[in-house]
């Protein structure tokens, strides 16, 4: 008989692509300085087309339309395919990888890959980190040590600690050696939040995974930023 979390995990399954597709619209009218839930029926920005319901279910009418508009034809944003994937990717291989872990543990870390992968559109686009999302991801990331048995608070605040003093060292040399950002402040509280996440033992890793993989979608996505979209 499937179990109350079991059946949980397959409508977070199921519902990982509309979040994803609800934040991708959040993300690009804050990028076109638009009202964020204003107009509250999605349209195309170069025709005004309101987007038919049928048309909004995320991956399969991105695949059917060829993502773009299906009256004029202009090309949609590809935040929406890239959040929308992500987000049903994050949460199946969340369940598989931690299959064998705790129910609490899985959904821990299914919510952290759906703040971190819009997290990373927003930084890209705006070229910053807001306080409002690194600070409470640190506290979380802090607090979880009195309340999660596979953690201890030690771990987390020296995670913390050692997060932020790595960035902070490799954003400092950059500029003093490069003459110009290349990890903001944003980013540096984000890493310290993160190592509060994963603890202390982890922390080399995650900085060495972001420093190798961030140039490929950074890549990626710039590659795709002239694409117009629907608001």
């Amino acid at each position: 008989m499937i179990s109350s979390g079991e059946i949980f995990l397959l409508l977070l399954i199921v519902s990982a692509p509309f979040f994803g597709s609800f934040i991708s619209t959040l993300l690009i009218r804050v990028e076109r300085k638009k009202p964020i839930l204003k107009p509250v029926f999605s349209t195309c920005s170069d025709c005004g087309h309101q987007i038919l319901l049928m048309h909004k279910i995320p991956i399969l009418s991105h695949l059917v339309l060829k993502g773009a508009c299906y009256r004029c034809k202009t090309p949609f944003s590809y935040t929406y395919i890239t959040l929308e994937t992500g987000f049903l990717l994050s949460s199946v291989i969340a369940i598989l990888v931690l299959f064998n872990e705790t129910f609490d543990k899985i959904v821990f870390t299914i919510f952290l890959a759906w703040i971190f992968l819009p997290l990373s559109i927003f930084d890209i686009q705006q070229q910053r980190l807001p306080d409002l999302a690194t600070i409470p991801i640190a506290c979380a990331g802090l607090l979880q040590g009195y309340f999660l048995p596979y953690v201890t608070f030690f771990d987390c605040l020296l995670g913390f600690i050692l997060g932020l003093v790595l960035s902070a060292v490799v954003s400092i040399l950059y500029s003093r050696i490069r003459g110009q950002t290349g990890l903001g402040w944003g980013d540096v509280k984000l890493i310290a939040a993160v190592g509060a996440l994963i603890g202390w033992q982890l922390v080399p890793w995650f900085i060495f995974l972001a420093s190798t993989s961030a140039p490929v979608s950074y890549t990626h996505l710039r590659a795709h930023e002239t694409v117009l979209d629907l608001v």
